[in-house]
């Protein structure tokens, strides 16, 4: 099958469809699902202009139904809740939370080097904590992110997985008939 219609490609461009209407679409499984025949509706399009035997497509979107809205839901739901507080920053990282998160890492620091069970010496390890300290929410959002990505992907590699099973829904014999002429 063309790569643009394989079932990775075209789970990619549902979960982006999903993705632009994320904070419509969480918790409501009927309106996901019909994102879900709306996004694929376009790709029908364009697979019906290529002339391509429709059985391979019939497949494609009933595997996509079956699996892109639950999946989606289940990664989503917990994603937009925890973006929606902020990542579970303090104050959302605003920059007072920074500041505070700052002198708290210079504390914990200096505690590090003053603490003889520690084995630390360096003078300058509080500083460099409290760097790090302020770009804390940062590092939380991204890790948020990275994970959700992840998961995102995961739902595109398993329907990407089924690409196999979907190409047996293929026959050569559609393949070599030719192409319907409109009248």
């Amino acid at each position: 099958m063309l790569d643009e219609f394989s079932a990775g490609a075209v789970a990619t461009e549902v979960i982006g469809h999903l993705e632009r209407r994320r904070a419509a679409l969480v918790g409501n499984a009927a309106q996901t699902t019909a994102a879900v025949q709306n996004a694929l509706a376009t790709v029908r399009e364009a697979y019906l202009e290529a002339e391509l035997p429709p059985g391979y497509f019939a497949a494609l979107a009933q595997e996509i139904l079956d699996v892109v809205p639950v999946e989606w839901q289940r990664a989503a739901g917990p994603f937009t809740r925890l973006e929606q507080s902020g990542f579970g920053s303090w104050r959302g990282g605003d920059l007072t939370a920074r500041l505070v998160y700052v002198f708290a890492g210079l504390m914990l620091g200096g505690f590090m080097l003053w603490a003889p069970f520690i084995p630390i010496w360096e003078k300058w390890f509080p500083f460099a904590l409290s760097v790090a300290a302020f770009f804390l929410p940062d590092a939380t959002r991204i890790w948020h992110r990275r994970r959700y990505a992840r998961q995102l992907g995961a739902i595109v590699a398993s329907l990407a997985r089924a690409q196999p099973a979907l190409d047996k829904h293929v026959s050569v014999t559609e393949l070599l008939e030719p192409p319907k002429e409109s009248t």
